[in-house]
């Protein structure tokens, strides 16, 4: 997560979920891990549809996933989130939550949630009518705020991500192929909505990928990727045991800033699991601020650049 222009939220949303930055939850560039503010997305998305009577309680799954954020939060800070409804329809119920800084006010992060119920296998269903009238008349109209910056929410990451046979005849692998663990599912063993990017951060490296790790520049600076903007889309969740492999490619790459997709495939089926799409700033640790990506970076990441395979609508 990188530094942004501290945005102020708006109060007249409820409170539907509080918690605090703990030890635990400080990643390698000092401030709270990526994976902590989807935690807490997660949190508000579970508040709403308990408070939400034409749910009736089904059970659901968070399929499209949008993430901005705003401004790095650190150890021992109050966090809270707010949440709307943007509205309805078959396709989705869709959600907005801000993720704010108790004390000081600050916006951490904006959210968009698109969340469908689903059967007794898992697969999803239409939104039921009752719930898209009943969300209607409280929809709120997205904050400007939180628009989108790089990513499109208009984008199809699904149904324009390539095969899994290009992947491999393109070498686009980015973690050697593995198989999901016990403590990265539930008890039923379903795999954890929550830690759905480690589907592509998880595991070994393959040779050649930066990893992601801070390194020393030849000024003296330790760089390392702060994310600025993630969409996560899933057509399926693994089971403990599944065998799995990420790969990915930049379709672009600025002074500052990678912008970058990744797709995630059960090896066993071929069936795609989840594409992930980032935009990436590169930032100096020490100063704790933005920074040119140096040259040697820029040469590994255009090894790794595809335009062609861009999220389209």
């Amino acid at each position: 997560m990188g530094p942004d222009t501290a945005t102020p939220a708006t109060a007249a949303l409820p409170v539907t979920h509080t918690s605090v930055v703990t030890k635990d939850q400080i990643d390698h560039l000092g401030h709270m891990n990526v994976i902590f503010y989807a935690v807490n997305a997660q949190a508000g998305t579970r508040a709403v549809l308990d408070r939400l009577d034409s749910w009736g309680g089904r059970p659901y799954v968070v399929h499209d996933v949008y993430t901005r954020h705003h401004h790095e939060q650190m150890l021992g800070t109050s966090l809270a989130v707010r949440s709307g409804v943007l509205g309805a329809s078959p396709a989705a119920l869709r959600l907005h939550h801000e993720l704010v800084a108790v004390d000081s006010g600050d916006l951490a992060a904006t959210f968009v949630h698109a969340v469908s119920p689903v059967d007794d296998l898992g697969r999803r269903f239409p939104v039921p009518a009752e719930v898209v009238e009943a969300t209607a008349i409280q929809a709120i109209d997205p904050p400007t705020y939180a628009a989108t910056r790089t990513v499109s929410l208009d984008a199809d990451l699904v149904g324009t991500a390539p095969s899994l046979e290009e992947l491999r005849e393109r070498g686009l692998a980015t973690r050697q192929e593995r198989r999901i663990a016990a403590d990265e599912c539930d008890e039923r063993g379903a795999y954890r909505l929550e830690k759905a990017p480690m589907l592509t951060w998880g595991g070994v490296a393959v040779e050649g990928d930066t990893g992601g790790q801070p390194r020393e520049t030849s000024d003296g600076r330790l760089m390392a990727w702060a994310s600025m903007e993630t969409r996560l889309q899933c057509v399926a969740l693994p089971a403990v045991g599944t065998r799995i492999q990420s790969f990915g490619a930049g379709v672009a790459i600025h002074d500052k800033v990678t912008h970058r997709v990744h797709w995630a495939y059960d090896l066993d089926t071929g069936g795609l699991l989840t594409v992930f799409e980032i935009v990436s700033l590169a930032f100096d640790i020490r100063g704790r601020r933005p920074m040119s990506i140096p040259d040697d970076v820029r040469a590994m990441e255009m090894a790794w650049l595809q335009p062609d395979l861009a999220p389209r609508p």
